[in-house]
């Protein structure tokens, strides 16, 4: 799965879903402006990197969030 630097745009994102709060990897079903797009923090490092998928369509971030789930992304 490719990850780009957070880009600052006007609209919020709406988060749909998300993983454990316990990882240092978590995890964000994101919805803005018709489109779905997951975002990634890495709590791991200070401070946090926070990555964002390609905004797509919605049925395509969908299918890409149930993969990350399922531990079949790439």
């Amino acid at each position: 799965m490719r990850w780009a630097e957070v880009e600052h745009r006007p609209l919020p994102a709406r988060v749909r879903g998300y993983t454990c709060e316990c990882l240092s990897m978590v995890f964000e079903d994101c919805r803005a402006g018709g489109q779905g797009f997951i975002r990634r923090y890495d709590r791991s490092v200070s401070p946090w990197v926070i990555a964002e998928s390609p905004r797509v369509k919605v049925s395509a971030a969908e299918t890409l969030w149930r993969q990350l789930i399922n531990g079949e992304a790439r």
